[in-house]
């Protein structure tokens, strides 16, 4: 066996074990080792095997047709990338299971027992992450100890169309986006009896891949529910205005078409910001429209600024130095425009470390005049201080050490972080971690087994609600002092990247095959001290 064969094997061991490393650094390593490995094998079969001419040209054959067919994409496999290294899956779609979520057939599973009536609510989660700057869930405590003691209650399951939206929910409606078929619907299911309330179908279907297995076809973006209206921006750039009670279409753009913008690579994933009347998405248009703002009631279009391609976060609305002002993560900056009209404030450089990495993690305002970042692919994180001064803003890191302030932690790849009294919570590269938010100075950071993988995270009070990238519930401490684990169950089967809705009692996990909702035990909610997740940042 040459010596080469045994350094590539060890190398892929290595890469195996890299958790900690960043991901571009472990699958480099990962598809090194790989090729010096099947190197050494085809030196050691052509030379060592002791086979035929004939033979040792078949057996180097065998070793080597495969990895160009599967390189040029003859095979009927692929790697489906499930967040942190690749797996092997099938590329053929499941035709069946298209067939039993398609529109046609999901119009007779319509309820007729679906409220017409809603009342809104202080639980309510509206949109993406909630009401707020981060993922919480207002006015509920959770019961730790009886949900440690016995799994929660399943009010329903369903399967679901593919897609990696999350649900906004008001009253009674949750609302979601998923693939059926070859259309992408906007849907609407009771959350009390997860009965289909009603959907909404454009005749399009995105799959970055165009091989249509499971995985990574379907719309991205979490729906936003405002006053009594849906407003959902799928994963090719259609921009939707719908009924809230009846899912009736007012009225829709193309905004990738209009405002002469190309798709991002994994498609367009950032929820459309509601307020004052106004619509405003990132839409990543040349030429001052990047960012565009729509008339809420009728859609026609009211300003667009910008000229940066999109990231893949959402924008958000945000007081600054007195000034309301709307924050746009896009490719390599962050900027800031005046909310009325959108008039470029100030922006500041936040690249990526290649031009395949995605910036995905929302900017987060933390105070009257700070902004916290975080990016994953071994970038880190950075605290920002925004001012007004005479001759414009200007923007400065808070944090010392690092390359201009960035520090090598809580470097959020496929999620958010949540704040709470001083400390920012979030997975880093896949790991929980804790770190202080005036200095950036780690607190702890925890490797679980089973792992958490890229799920998402949610603040319930004073615990962290975390959906791991396998669908299993783990709730923690929200503490510095150390990482302390409460309960934990599983929920749903299947990679999961999309985030968990907590309303009241009620828990909504989805991925790209089910939903499911659960009833959770929760305490009284007369303290609200104890409750107030974001009083003291």
């Amino acid at each position: 066996m040459p010596v080469v064969w045994v350094g590539g094997i060890a190398l892929l061991c290595g890469g195996y074990l890299m958790t900690d490393a960043p991901e571009d650094v472990k699958n480099s390593v990962l598809w090194v080792a790989t090729g010096i490995a099947l190197a050494g094998l085809v030196v050691w079969v052509w030379r060592n095997s002791g086979l035929s001419g004939v033979g040792r040209w078949t057996a180097v054959l065998a070793l080597i047709l495969p990895v160009i067919l599967f390189c040029t994409q003859a095979l009927p496999i692929e790697v489906i990338h499930n967040g942190d290294v690749g797996i092997i899956g099938w590329r053929w779609r499941n035709s069946e299971a298209d067939r039993q979520l398609a529109p046609a057939a999901v119009t007779a599973q319509i309820s007729n027992t679906a409220p017409d009536v809603w009342e809104p609510a202080d639980t309510d989660y509206p949109r993406f992450l909630g009401n707020g700057y981060w993922a919480e869930a207002k006015g509920v405590k959770l019961d730790t100890d009886k949900l440690a003691a016995n799994p929660p209650v399943e009010k329903w399951r369903n399967k679901i169309g593919a897609g990696w939206s999350g649900f906004a929910v008001i009253g009674r409606r949750a609302i979601t986006q998923e693939q059926r078929g070859e259309e992408e619907l906007v849907t609407c299911y009771d959350i009390d009896t997860g009965a289909l309330v009603w959907f909404h179908a454009d005749a399009v279907r995105w799959d970055p891949r165009g091989g249509g297995a499971m995985g990574y076809e379907g719309p991205r973006a979490t729906p936003t529910i405002h006053q009594d209206r849906v407003y959902s921006l799928g994963a090719t750039g259609i921009l939707n205005c719908l009924d809230l009670k009846s899912g009736e279409q007012i009225w829709s753009h193309d905004v990738l078409k209009e405002n002469g913008a190309q798709n991002v690579m994994w498609g367009k994933s950032s929820s459309p910001l509601a307020f004052d009347g106004m619509i405003v998405v990132s839409v990543g248009g040349s030429n001052g429209h990047s960012l565009v703002s729509y008339d809420a009631g009728t859609g026609e279009p009211l300003w667009a600024t910008g000229d940066a391609r999109s990231s893949y976060a959402s924008p958000v609305l945000t007081t600054l130095g007195g000034v309301r002002q709307i924050l746009s993560l896009d490719e390599g900056i962050v900027k800031s425009v005046d909310a009325e009209n959108g008039t470029e404030l100030w922006r500041t450089d936040w690249p990526s470390n290649s031009d395949t990495d995605a910036a995905v993690s929302q900017p987060v305002p933390v105070g009257d005049d700070r902004v916290f970042l975080s990016m994953g692919y071994g970038r880190g994180a950075t605290l920002l201080k925004v001012s007004q001064i005479d001759a414009g803003w200007t923007t400065e890191p808070l944090w010392k050490g690092g390359k201009r302030g960035v520090l090598p932690v809580m470097k959020t790849k496929m999620g958010n972080v949540v704040v709470h009294k001083g400390y920012v919570y979030g997975l880093d590269e896949a790991i929980l971690e804790c770190i202080d938010l005036n200095t950036g100075r780690k607190r702890w950071k925890k490797r679980r087994s089973p792992k958490l993988g890229h799920g998402q995270i949610v603040l319930v009070g004073n615990v962290l609600l975390v959906l791991s990238e396998y669908g299993e519930v783990v709730v923690v401490q929200a503490s510095p002092e150390k990482y302390r684990e409460l309960a934990s169950f599983e929920a749903i089967e299947g990679i999961t990247w999309n985030n968990p809705t907590l309303v009241g009692n009620l828990l909504l996990v989805r991925n790209a095959q089910e939903a499911a909702c659960f009833e959770l035990p929760v305490l009284p909610t007369s303290d609200e001290t104890e409750l107030d997740g974001d009083a003291a940042l």
